[in-house]
């Protein structure tokens, strides 16, 4: 499989870094005045950008994420398989590379600001890439060149949860959402966390390709010297 995002799941279309969003939905209750306090044993609702799952332990697909953080994009990256031997390191690059999606990627606000304080991803971060197809502009438009987002493609997820609900005890997993679905179950352990381990510059995240994080752990590095 190709590894799409986060990157995420290893497959072409919707699948190869860092970026990255879960579902959300609900938020935590609190009664006003003149309305009945909630009752004994009652759960108040999950944090607003927490993962939400059903009970078969399947991430519903996020809501809401397109007002996060925005931490970067990429136009069609695809990853070589790990056992495909890298290029030459003179090898010159393609003069035309192929046109991919767009993948635009959010994190989720309250682990984007403990990220920028303390430089480690908390529990419950969630990524979201957000995928486009890759227009040009119609022969009556006032665009002569270039690419621009069109129809929305999909939505890939990662998430960091010591407890998930599907019981394996990897602590990220990485989901893949079609336009229709409104929930998925996590990419096996093997197709998607042995490669960003691997590969990903910070945490499984592929900070390397999201400048807004990536600003933040160089601006540490250099603090740290």
């Amino acid at each position: 499989m190709n590894h799409r995002f986060i990157q995420f799941p290893r497959r072409r279309g919707l699948a190869g870094l860092l970026l990255m969003g879960a579902v959300l939905a609900g938020t935590t209750t609190r009664s006003q005045p003149g309305e009945p306090a909630a009752a004994k044993g009652s759960r108040p609702a999950a944090n607003a950008t927490e993962p939400q799952y059903n009970e078969q332990g399947d991430l519903k697909r996020p809501e809401g994420f397109e007002s996060w953080v925005f931490v970067g994009a990429n136009l069609g990256v695809e990853y070589r398989d790990d056992d495909a031997p890298p290029a030459p390191a003179d090898k010159a690059p393609p003069k035309n590379p192929k046109v991919g999606n767009f993948h635009n990627v959010y994190i989720n606000p309250e682990a984007f600001d403990v990220y920028a304080k303390t430089g480690k991803f908390p529990d419950k971060t969630i990524l979201v890439l957000d995928v486009y197809k890759a227009n040009a502009g119609d022969p009556k438009s006032i665009v002569s060149e270039g690419l621009f987002p069109g129809k929305q493609a999909g939505v890939a997820v990662a998430v960091k949860n010591r407890n998930r609900p599907d019981g394996s005890k990897i602590d990220w997993a990485y989901y893949d959402f079609d336009l229709d679905k409104k929930t998925a179950k996590a990419f096996p352990d093997k197709a998607c966390y042995d490669c960003h381990i691997q590969h990903a510059d910070d945490d499984n995240v592929w900070v390397q390709m999201y400048p807004t994080l990536r600003r933040i752990r160089e601006q540490r590095l250099r603090r740290s010297k």
